[in-house]
């Protein structure tokens, strides 16, 4: 009968700006003293008196073994190292849509669920940036009387007005025939979350949005009359020209975890903000999100990337297992659903400091979904820092 052995995980998350990394290889089996571990510049060995594994690291990615250091076994973690990894520098990633509209380029806007074209136009006139979100926050800090700005934008016919996560549109420029406004409740939260009844959210009747005719997923808000405020994480801006630029209908959580992930990139880079409040369009706050870091280059054994970091697989041994590369943000989270930190919820929203970033309710409950998810897949002594949890959220 043929030997076998638990399927080893590979954890190493690298700094690409330092070059450091913190190795963790997983899933032993009990008496781990026969285990031999070798480290070659672009592989991993390990090693049993029965039977080997070579897991083979991304291109791109070498290891200096000779820098090795700080090795110890974790209790339900497996053993731990630090040492200095060589990449061959960050991966060009595709910008947020809201860095890359340009005035006088032509583009189609699709329903990110289904593809269904949303805009009668495919070029703008004038594509101009709002003020930071929260800027009327800052300006009543700054007067000594009413704000002189309280006042809406409102994009004209062929403009379109960027926001951290939305875009505005006149509704003129949108094809009726794709677009739909409804009177938002309880029915149409309940229909897209697919019944769970404890996630459900209430959402005042007056409140109007805008739903693809297609498959009914909501696009966004109707804030007035001649406006529609689309959100990012429902649609996909593809150029008509530039084909470098496009963008694949992926899978729904892998969209919404790239997208949101890229803001926080963006954001923390050009605002050097680092603390966010992610609610939903019914004002209603969903997580608080702190950014560790964007550099992070996050590999791990490709049939481990989504699984619970502890499970022990019994499989027949493989001698050649592969692993995956992603650029990676790391953050810290508060969940806030249910009353959960509600006292630091409330500081986070009383603090200028903090950004706030609004999607749709159920976009946000898959974000949820997403960093519980990557929680789970950590090893266990790495899952929480202080008293947030940790996640990390694939740029690519």
């Amino acid at each position: 009968m043929e030997a076998k052995l638990p399927l080893s995980k590979v954890f190493l998350e690298i700094r690409n700006n330092t070059q450091n990394g913190h190795l963790v290889l997983g899933a032993f089996t009990e008496d781990h003293s026969e285990l031999q571990i070798t480290l070659g510049l672009s592989s991993m060995y390990l090693q049993t008196p029965e039977k080997c594994i070579n897991f083979d690291l991304p291109a791109g990615v070498r290891v200096a073994p000779s820098s090795c250091r700080s090795l110890q076994y974790v209790e339900g973690d497996g053993l731990h190292m630090r040492l200095q990894v060589l990449t061959d520098g960050s991966k060009e990633l595709v910008p947020s849509m809201i860095r890359t509209l340009k005035a006088q380029a032509l583009y189609v806007f699709r329903c990110q669920s289904c593809g269904q074209s949303l805009l009668r136009t495919h070029i703008f006139r004038r594509v101009l940036p709002l003020p930071d979100g929260n800027w009327n926050d800052l300006v009543d800090h700054w007067c000594c009387h009413p704000n002189p700005f309280a006042r809406d934008f409102q994009p004209k016919l062929d403009d379109c007005l960027l926001g951290d996560t939305f875009l505005l549109v006149n509704v003129a420029n949108v094809d009726q025939t794709a677009v739909r406004e409804e009177e938002e409740g309880w029915l149409e939260i309940e229909q897209a979350m697919d019944g769970a009844k404890d996630d459900l959210v209430k959402v005042p009747k007056e409140k109007k949005i805008a739903v693809c005719t297609r498959c009914s997923k909501m696009l966004g808000d109707k804030t007035s009359s001649e406006t529609i405020k689309f959100y990012i994480t429902e649609l996909v801006v593809e150029p008509l020209i530039d084909r470098t630029m496009e963008r694949q209908m992926n899978e729904r959580h892998f969209f919404v975890e790239t997208v949101i992930a890229g803001r926080l990139m963006e954001l923390s880079s050009t605002q050097s903000t680092f603390r966010f409040c992610i609610q939903g369009h019914d004002g209603v706050t969903y997580a608080l999100l702190w950014v560790l870091n964007s550099d992070t280059i996050l590999v791990r054994s490709q049939d481990n990337t989504s699984s619970d970091f502890t499970t022990v697989v019994n499989e027949t041994v493989r001698n050649e297992s592969s692993c995956e590369a992603n650029n990676a943000v790391k953050v810290l989270y508060h969940p806030c659903l249910k009353g959960r930190n509600k006292i630091e919820q409330e500081k986070w929203e009383k603090n200028i400091g903090v950004h706030c970033m609004t999607f749709p309710a159920t976009t946000c409950l898959e974000l949820l979904l997403t960093l519980a998810s990557s929680t789970a897949s950590l090893p266990p002594s790495l899952q929480s820092m202080n008293s947030f949890k940790v996640a990390f959220l694939k740029l690519d």
